[in-house]
């Protein structure tokens, strides 16, 4: 009996300093093809708010519509006709692009907006 309590508390131990380590790490990938462009960031949760301010400074406030406090995945599509895929929610951002469906326009917007979004996580 004693092992097992032993051994459970290793894992409770174990498990909790590997959750607060986890949160705060940035992760923020790129990847840019003829036909699409995506990023995915993961960083600390309380950052998140900044990230969603950010977001509506750059692109929802043109389309009236606010990333705070949100939880989205699934397709936007803005006043402008830019249509977009994002998965957010504290501490998670994905956004995928289709360059085929999207003007060149809107395709340097997102992509302003992704480099932006690093440069406020990593500052």
């Amino acid at each position: 009996m004693k092992k097992l309590t032993k051994l459970f508390y290793a894992l409770v131990c174990i498990t909790l300093i590997s959750c607060m380590h986890h949160d705060h790490d940035i992760n923020i990938t790129y990847s840019e093809y003829s036909h699409y462009y995506s990023m995915n960031a993961y960083f600390p949760k309380n950052k998140t708010r900044d990230v969603d301010e950010y977001m509506d400074d750059r692109i929802g406030r043109r389309s009236k519509m606010s990333f705070v406090n949100s939880r989205i995945d699934g397709t936007i599509a803005l006043d402008d006709h830019t249509k977009f895929y994002i998965k957010k929610s504290p501490g998670v951002l994905e956004i995928k692009f289709d360059k085929d469906e999207n003007s060149d326009e809107a395709y340097h917007q997102i992509k302003l907006m992704c480099q932006g979004i690093k440069k406020l996580l990593t500052k």
